[in-house]
């Protein structure tokens, strides 16, 4: 970006409220102007204060010197009215009063008319100097010191009172002009550091925009753009980043719904084109009501095949959602197992597959008692319509420290490596051209949604002997668990 486009976009984002860079400026502009302000005001002061001590040294000095001249009687009638007469002129006059038993010994020329000496401050009891400011008649302001000191003349004690002045115009003029050279320079360097700071502000904020024009670029057909994080900073670079991260997870479950898609509408075609076909060929010519309850117990058929499809679709949308409760109870694992085992017992023969049920100790967990059987009757149907013939399908539960495991094996044809990954997936078969009744691939991933409802896990893997393994791990209601130590070395 140009430094003339800098500044365009300086001069449109800064007067608004809510732009990021004009809130940046408005503190950054508040900040200089509280450090420009104290340090302003701390060297203004400082300046006061360095003036009022350099006024002091010099009373200081004068009153020493006059001090000396008093107790000097040779000098005293010679030196004391040229030392308060010594500076009449120029911008810093000094004006000297002596004081000696509350009568004016010696004074400048003119103190009378300027300062009298009751205008000046008064010594209070054990005092020995008073310093202050005094303004004039006149209007001109002056530092005063009065200073009391014993003095011995012609042999005597005597108390001299030593009032002085210092014209302090020059002073005031040179902190004017200090005041005005500091605003100046104030002002330059508050415009010239928020300059300087917009154009930078700017700067660091060019990847902020370019990246919200890509991110206004992206649409649903354009989820492979990604957004450069090259040259930015830190911290833009971690949001860009994670909003590339979201993208990818998006673009994932995106194709996923599409694939989704159709695959329902290909496996809910299926159907209806049997109940369409079936129609139009009762529709042909008349039958024989034979013909007719034939062709409705087939229609029956394909109708409770597409009820079934619907419902297991409708059933991973709502666990999907969140849509889906579960009605906790104790749950012997080991019980369900055998209940089951019976249950499928009569599928398992006609399929000429043994289904045997391991004996085991009773392992209760906190299930819903039917999701819990659906999950388990998904594998063990599973594995019974990929064993061959005289093969045979295993299930047995057992405790493996606080999980409860729920194993199906089968002795069938396995599942290749490559497969293994996308199990669990919606509408995945291993085998695309196996389309036997009611086998669409939502089997493993229903029960894989029932066994996340309760916070366990399910996997699936090769047998070391042939044939699958799936296993079911739940927690453990810890008030009904028994830990079958023999058998816990082989679990998960």
């Amino acid at each position: 970006m140009s430094f003339a486009s800098r500044l365009s976009v300086i001069a449109r984002t800064a007067p608004n409220k809510n732009a990021l860079l004009g809130r940046l400026l408005r503190w950054q502009a508040i900040a200089l102007l509280l450090l420009i302000t104290s340090v302003c005001v701390t060297l203004y002061f400082g300046l006061v204060t360095q003036s009022s001590w350099i006024d002091d040294q010099t009373m200081e000095k004068r009153y020493l010197t006059v001090r000396s001249i008093l107790n000097s009687e040779n000098e005293r009638d010679i030196w004391l009215a040229h030392e308060v007469s010594e500076d009449m002129e120029g911008p810093r006059r000094i004006f000297v009063r002596v004081l000696l038993d509350g009568a004016v010994l010696q004074e400048t020329p003119d103190m009378s008319a300027v300062l009298p000496s009751e205008a000046l401050p008064r010594m209070r009891a054990n005092q020995e100097v008073a310093r202050g400011f005094v303004t004039s008649g006149a209007g001109r302001r002056f530092r005063v010191m009065v200073a009391e000191a014993p003095v011995v003349m012609n042999g005597a004690p005597r108390t001299a009172v030593t009032q002085i002045a210092i014209d302090t115009t020059l002073d005031e003029m040179v902190l004017r002009r200090f005041e005005a050279m500091t605003v100046i320079v104030a002002i330059l360097a508050l415009a010239a550091a928020a300059l300087l700071s917009a154009l930078q502000f700017a700067r660091l904020l060019e990847p902020l925009e370019r990246m919200t024009r890509d991110i206004g670029k992206i649409d649903p057909n354009r989820l492979n753009t990604r957004i450069e994080t090259t040259g930015m900073t830190d911290e833009l670079a971690a949001l860009g980043g994670q909003f590339n991260a979201m993208l990818d997870r998006l673009n994932h479950a995106y194709q996923g719904l599409r694939q989704y898609a159709d695959n329902v509408a290909h496996e809910i075609r299926t159907p209806l084109n049997k109940l369409i076909l079936g129609l139009n060929v009762a529709e042909q010519k008349p039958r024989s009501p034979e013909e007719y309850e034939a062709l409705v117990g087939q229609l029956s058929e394909n109708c409770r095949e597409l009820s079934t499809l619907v419902e297991r679709l409708l059933f991973l949308a709502r666990v999907s959602s969140g849509q889906t409760g579960i009605r906790r109870q104790l749950v012997d694992v080991q019980i369900e197992a055998e209940t089951i085992g019976d249950l499928y017992s009569a599928s398992a023969s006609d399929a000429g597959v043994r289904l045997t049920v391991t004996p085991g100790e009773s392992v209760a967990v906190s299930a819903d008692r039917a999701l819990l059987q659906r999950a388990i009757t998904n594998l063990v149907s599973n594995a019974i319509a990929h064993t061959p013939a005289g093969g045979e399908v295993r299930l047995s539960a057992w405790q493996a420290g606080d999980a409860a495991v729920i194993e199906v094996s089968d002795t069938g044809e396995g599942i290749a490596p490559a497969d293994l990954p996308f199990v669990f997936d919606r509408f995945y078969r291993a085998d695309p051209g196996r389309t036997s009744s009611g086998r669409v691939g939502l089997g493993l991933p229903i029960a894989k949604s029932i066994v996340d409802l309760h916070d366990g896990t399910i996997s699936l893997e090769r047998a070391p002997g042939g044939g699958a393994c799936a296993r079911i791990a739940l927690p453990v209601a810890g008030a009904r668990a028994t830990v079958r130590r023999e058998e816990t070395a082989g679990a998960i």
